[in-house]
C-alpha cells in the first residue's frame, strides 16, 4: 500500500504538475520533496493545502486506503475474476493482492466488492476463512443498501451448499433468502431475479421436483418474453431442452433447441452452439441410438477446438459412440481421456459423466479383462446409487447386475 508521501507524488505525477508548481508559494520545492520521499510530514495546513492543489480531499491522501488506489485495486481484480478461472491456484495472485487491504477496507461499495471477491476466491483456492469474509462484505452491502449485491451474496451461500451435494439444503437456503427480501419489500432488479429463477428451478431438479422446476422456468421464460430480456435465456432454454431428453418429449427438445440456435445465431455466442452440439449428440447416442449422425457432429467439435481445453464430455461421447460400433479400442482410448470435471454437481450431469465407468466395465469385459471390468462398474455403481432415478442409473445398475453376477 501507499504511504502519504507516495500518494501525493503520484497524483502530481497523473496531473502533470512539477515540484515546484505543487509546492507554490505555500511550501518549498525542498519541502515538497521531503514529505514526497517520507523524510517529513506535513502539518493539517500544509496537507490541506497540498490537497488542494491536487484536487483532492484531505482525507483521500490520509485514508489508509484512498479512492483511487481502492478503485484501482476493484479494476485490477474485475479483470482477473473475469478470466476463466479453473483450478484452485489460478485463484490464488487475486488472494496475494487481496489481501494486504483485507483489515483496513473503509466503508463503502468498492471495499464491500473487493471483501466478496476475496471471499469467493478464498473459496475456489481452498483456503480457509472466506466465510467471516463473505460476512463483512455482505454487511457492508446491507449498510450501504445494496440490494442486488447482498442478493449475490446470499445464491453464493445457496451454491456452496450445492456444490456440497446437499441439494435439499440449498434449495431451503435459496427459498429462505427469496422470502426474506419479499418480507422487507427489498427490491431486486430483473436480472436478479432471473439468476433466483434458474437457480430454484436447477436446484428442484436436483431434488426431482420436476414439476416444480418447470413452473419456475416457464415463469422466467414468461417474466422475460414479457421483458423483452434476453439474459439467462440460453440457461432457461438449455435446461428444458435437457429435460425434455431425458423423459423422452422429443417435439418439446426440439422446440427448445431450435429457439437456442436462433438465439446464438442472434447472439453470435459460439459455445451456445458448441453446448448444442454436445446435447444432441449425446441425445443421438443415449437415447435415438443413431451413431453415425452422433459421430458426425462430435468430430466436427473435436477437430475444431483439437488445440483447446475443457471438451472432456465429447471424449465421453466419442468413446461411447466407438463402443456402440464394436471398435473397442478405440472406445477405450477416448474414454480414458475423459475427465469428470470438478465444477460439476448437478445430479443431471455427474450421472451423464458416471456413464464412463459403465463402458469401460463393457469393453474391458469383451475384452476378457474381466476383474478390470467388475472394478470399473463397481465404482459407477457406488457413484450413481445416490443420484435420482434417472435413465443413466438404471442403465448403470443394468451393467453392474450384467458382469458381477
Amino acid at each position: 500500500m501507499e504511504t502519504l508521501g507516495e500518494r501525493i507524488k503520484k497524483l502530481r505525477k497523473e496531473k502533470g504538475l512539477t515540484l515546484q508548481t505543487l509546492a507554490g508559494e505555500v511550501l518549498t520545492k525542498g519541502m515538497l520533496s521531503l514529505i514526497e520521499n517520507n523524510k517529513a510530514k506535513p502539518s493539517m495546513e500544509s496537507l490541506a493545502y497540498i490537497a488542494g492543489q491536487l484536487g483532492v480531499h484531505p482525507n483521500e491522501l490520509l485514508e489508509e486506503v484512498p479512492t483511487t488506489e481502492l478503485r484501482e485495486l476493484l479494476q485490477e481484480v474485475e479483470t482477473l475474476y473475469k478470466a476463466d478461472l479453473y483450478q484452485p491456484d489460478d485463484f490464488n495472485p487475486i488472494v496475494d493482492k487481496i489481501e494486504p487491504y483485507a483489515e483496513k477496507l473503509p466503508y463503502r461499495y468498492e471495499s464491500a466488492r473487493l471483501l466478496e471477491i476475496y471471499s469467493r476466491c478464498l473459496y475456489y483456492a481452498k483456503l480457509p476463512d472466506w466465510q467471516p469474509v463473505l460476512e463483512r462484505a455482505e454487511t457492508m452491502y446491507e449498510g450501504l443498501h445494496l440490494v442486488n449485491n447482498s442478493a449475490d451474496v446470499h445464491m453464493f451461500r445457496a451454491m456452496v451448499t450445492f456444490q456440497q451435494h446437499e441439494y435439499a439444503e440449498a434449495l431451503k437456503m435459496l427459498q429462505d433468502s427469496r422470502r426474506s427480501f419479499e418480507e422487507r419489500d427489498a427490491v431486486i432488479d430483473s436480472l436478479k431475479k432471473l439468476d433466483f429463477d434458474f437457480l430454484e428451478a436447477i436446484l428442484y431438479f436436483a431434488v426431482g421436483e420436476d414439476a416444480e422446476a418447470l413452473r419456475v422456468l416457464k415463469e422466467g421464460i414468461d417474466y422475460s418474453r414479457e421483458r423483452q430480456i434476453y439474459y439467462k435465456i440460453n440457461d432457461l432454454y438449455r435446461v428444458m431442452s435437457f429435460h425434455a431428453i431425458l423423459t423422452n418429449d422429443i417435439e418439446r427438445k426440439d422446440y427448445y433447441v431450435r429457439k437456442l440456435r436462433l438465439f446464438a445465431e442472434f447472439s453470435e455466442d459460439e459455445k451456445i452452439e458448441t453446448t448444442l452440439d454436445l446435447l444432441e449428440a449425446h441425445y443421438l447416442i443415449s437415447f435415438a441410438h443413431e451413431y453415425d449422425k452422433a459421430e458426425k457432429i462430435i468430430d466436427s467439435n473435436l477437430e475444431k477446438y483439437k488445440d483447446e481445453e475443457g471438451y472432456d464430455a465429447f471424449y465421453l461421447e466419442k468413446g461411447k459412440v466407438l463402443y456402440h460400433k464394436d471398435n473397442l479400442d478405440e472406445a477405450l482410448k477416448w474414454l480414458q481421456q475423459h475427465k469428470i470435471s470438478d465444477y460439476l454437481h448437478h445430479p443431471y450431469d455427474l450421472s451423464m459423466n458416471y456413464e464412463k465407468d459403465a463402458y469401460l466395465a463393457l469393453i474391458y469385459e469383451q475384452q476378457g479383462r474381466h476383474d478390470l471390468a467388475v472394478k470399473h462398474a463397481a465404482i459407477a455403481k457406488e457413484n450413481i446409487e445416490p443420484m435420482l432415478d434417472l435413465p443413466y442409473k438404471k442403465f448403470i445398475l443394468d451393467v453392474y447386475r450384467q458382469i458381477a453376477k
